[in-house]
């Protein structure tokens, strides 16, 4: 960590002196750092926060024209994405050495909540991505590291998304079409007449795929009414979801090098259908103390079919059923005529789950696996910030403690219902505390260091196929007799500066280092298609972050995000792989798989007439190690380079946009590991690799009146 501490506390010295430079002019705040608890609207944090928080709004969300929030969250410091799937709509997301996924066999390691629900499947803690009402959404908000107010499974970090209330009456319909067939419609409605405001989207996004036979759809409707009867706010949201997806995967490195749209094994798909309904409300009580609450049902049926050439194709049925509330009260005081807020709260949620895997061959399905886990959640929080200095150095400075802790408990009560040996409880409780120290030097310069621990307790998948005796075929439900998985915990360190030391420049520098104990990996045998988890004992995640945000003129704006990652396995052991003999000795020091060291990325915009935006993004993505090398042996995937370039013009009410994503047409890979040929005599095991998107264009309109 010292490493990294240095080169902060240097940048930390020059901006206070460039501050100190300056000639006297209006004083422009830096922005607020406002991190919002589970329970929506929930607790607001100011500038105090000792932790690098990034914030979207619906600017940034619309302008990018994404497909899912992954493609939003690309343009921050450090974010990549990885696509094993191959399609649109499944993408990974890969930040400080973790990862959200929607593969059911990818450790997890952030938590994503929409208006206080945890979207982590009960089944593996997996994100589908596509069932998020991403149209719907005001604001992302992405909190970095491990944090006690969003609880278990947040080790790199939480992602919160809250969305839109009803504004004025107004109707947006957005019509787009692009290359390989995309489609996309989407009505949203809404309104506002007080004390009531409410909205209501539907969007149909249809895709034929930039591989062959991976053709998509996404179908969501949502919809939020409100009454805000001033000292008293409510909300309830309705969402479903009903699509069906195409995985056109990985292929062998030398397909996807010449024929980069083939489809290995066509077939293979996902079609979940949704149901999820949350009731939000806030109650002040007095002016200092505010009551907030949320409950929400969720209903999720999932069907997940593999097709396979080396043995039998599979089918996966997952049914979910999930319901729980948050109860958080924040108070807003002094302590020691200091000004104190204490954010104290509890959450429970169950989740029903069930899960069948079925072998299909020629002769016709066949169960293999039968089995349910009913979950039971409990989460109890609290986290006080209190102002410890005022005017310290310099007149209107002031120094802030944040303490937090949280307990964690979750119970797996699984049954085999095929009478096998993965029947049992199995319990994991963890109580994580926080500390931080925030010194706000002026309205221009904040420095914060913190220290947090993290937790996740194993997920049911993960625990019926503990062992290379259990070994899930194709990513499904296995079972395992005695799971001896332990839960992994994370300690985490940051140190960070969020400065402007001019009117036209934000700088956002943090360091961070993050020991795991227990990492829980998915490792896959040679010779089969299937995977089993095991703890690998001591993982570190560490880097650097920097993010600049340039104005230099009223009509140009432009940022540059640079981010250093290394993680790395800090003591040797044993994991199986698909590479002959079948096991690796990975030693200290190699690094984990799929984590580029560098990240960079940068873009402009510039607005020459005020119904005219011109835009260039690119980024860079670093040489990253395979799946399945975690040895470090072979070639890396290679590093690649991305550029687009879009254009929107809006007259009234009308918008129209155009945008141009890897113009330059880059062949590149975003995802690489190792498996079995079964096209090829012998059925070697090869490097397989998912193609990136081609070039591609984007085209649309939209009206709002």
């Amino acid at each position: 960590m010292r490493a990294h501490r240095v080169p902060a506390l240097a940048v930390v010295l020059l901006l206070v002196r460039a501050a100190a430079a300056q000639e006297p002019e209006p004083i422009t705040r830096l922005p607020e750092v406002r991190v919002t608890a589970p329970s929506p609207p929930g607790a607001l944090l100011g500038t105090s926060t000792p932790a690098r928080v990034d914030r979207l709004g619906e600017e940034d969300l619309r302008g990018a024209h994404p497909t899912t929030l992954p493609d939003v969250l690309e343009r921050l410091p450090g974010v990549t994405l990885q696509n094993e799937q191959g399609n649109r709509f499944q993408p990974d997301v890969s930040l400080r050495g973790f990862s959200a996924s929607p593969v059911t066999g990818l450790p997890q390691g952030f938590s994503v909540f929409l208006d206080g629900v945890r979207l982590n499947e009960p089944t593996v803690e997996e994100v589908n991505f596509d069932l998020i009402p991403l149209e719907d959404v005001e604001r992302i908000e992405v909190i970095r590291g491990p944090s006690v107010l969003f609880g278990r499974n947040t080790l790199g970090g939480a992602i919160n998304l809250v969305t839109r209330r009803g504004r004025e009456a107004r109707e947006i319909p957005e019509l787009a079409t692009g290359s390989f067939g995309r489609r996309d419609l989407r009505l949203r409605l809404g309104g506002a007449s007080r004390p009531v405001d409410w909205a209501l989207s539907l969007t149909d996004v249809r895709d034929d795929g930039y591989r062959d036979f991976a053709s998509g759809r996404v179908s969501r409707a949502f919809g939020k009414v409100g009454v805000d009867l001033g000292g008293t706010d409510l909300t309830l949201s309705y969402q479903y979801a009903n699509n069906r997806i195409s995985q056109a995967g990985s292929l062998p490195e030398s397909e996807a090098l010449r024929h980069p749209r083939r489809n290995f094994t066509a077939g293979d798909f996902f079609a979940p259908e949704l149901h999820m309904a949350t009731l939000s409300g806030e109650h002040r009580i007095d002016e200092r103390l505010t009551l907030a609450v949320n409950a929400f049902v969720r209903s999720l049926e999932t069907e997940q079919f593999n097709v396979n050439l080396i043995a039998d194709n599979n089918r996966l049925l997952n049914h979910t059923l999930s319901a729980g509330g948050t109860v958080q009260a924040t108070h807003t005081g002094t302590l020691a005529d200091r000004r104190n807020v204490l954010i104290a709260g509890a959450e429970y949620a169950r989740h029903d789950v069930r899960s069948r895997t079925f072998e299909e061959p020629a002769s016709g399905p066949i169960l293999q696996a039968d089995l349910a886990d009913t979950q039971d959640a409990v989460g109890v929080y609290a986290q006080d910030a209190l102002t410890l200095v005022r005017d310290l150095l310099v007149p209107g400075s002031t120094l802030v403690l944040t303490v937090a802790a949280r307990w964690d408990w979750l119970r797996h009560d699984i049954t085999d219902r095929l009478g096998g040996p993965s029947s049992g409880v199995h319990d994991y409780d963890r109580v994580n505390p926080r500390a931080g120290l925030t010194l706000t030097l002026s309205e221009r310069l904040r420095v914060y260091a913190s220290y947090a621990e993290g937790f996740r307790a194993p997920a049911f998948l993960e625990l019926t196929c503990a062992g290379p005796g259990a070994v899930c075929p194709g990513l499904q439900a296995g079972v395992a007799p005695d799971p001896p998985l332990h839960a992994v915990t994370a300690r985490s360190y940051e140190l960070g500066v969020q400065a402007r030391p001019f009117a036209w420049l934000d700088v956002d520098l943090s360091s961070f280092r993050t020991d795991v104990s227990d990492d829980i990996f998915s490792v896959a045998p040679t010779g089969t298609t299937g995977v089993f988890f095991q703890n690998v004992g001591s993982t570190r995640r560490e880097g650097v972050e920097l993010g600049l945000r340039v104005r230099p003129m009223p009509d140009v704006e432009a940022f540059l995000n640079y981010a250093f990652t290394r993680a790395t396995f800090q003591e040797g052991v044993e994991l199986a792989t698909p590479l002959p003999p079948g096991q690796q000795t990975v030693r200290p020091g190699d690094s984990l798989a799929l984590v580029p060291r560098h990240r960079l990325n940068a873009g402009v915009l510039y607005r020459p007439w005020p119904w005219l935006t011109l835009s260039a993004d690119a980024r860079y993505v670093g040489s990253q190690v395979l799946r399945g090398d975690e040895a470090n042996r072979h070639a890396e995937l290679p590093a690649y380079w991305v550029a687009n370039v879009g254009a929107s013009v809006k007259l009234r009410g009308l918008e129209t946009f155009i945008r141009l994503n890897n113009v330059l047409d880059d062949r590149h890979a975003t995802f690489g590991t190792f498996a079995v040929n079964g096209r090829e005599a012998g059925q070697p095991v090869q490097r397989f690799l998912t193609p990136g998107l081609p070039f591609n264009v984007l085209a649309g309109v939209g009206y709002a009146f």
